[in-house]
């Protein structure tokens, strides 16, 4: 199994604690107990970009672990 090429950051101030990415996406997000988003290290690329679109409030971001470019938002 390959790792994933995706690095996930979450702004914790920013994330107002919907759920929708883990609803969204619940094998790549799942909430912690201050109802804050954690990525699943063995996540698949499609299942992280679907719970980072499903965010209100835009506080998942998506880089690309090699380059380091930004891929979402």
């Amino acid at each position: 199994m390959s790792r994933r090429t995706l690095r996930v950051e979450i702004d914790r101030a920013l994330c107002v604690g919907t759920s929708n990415c883990a609803e969204a996406a619940p094998e790549a997000y799942e909430m912690d107990e201050d109802c804050v988003p954690h990525a699943a290290e063995a996540a698949a690329e499609a299942a992280l970009l679907a719970g980072a679109e499903a965010c209100p409030v835009g506080a998942i971001s998506l880089y690309d672990r090699t380059t380091g470019a930004r891929v979402y938002p």
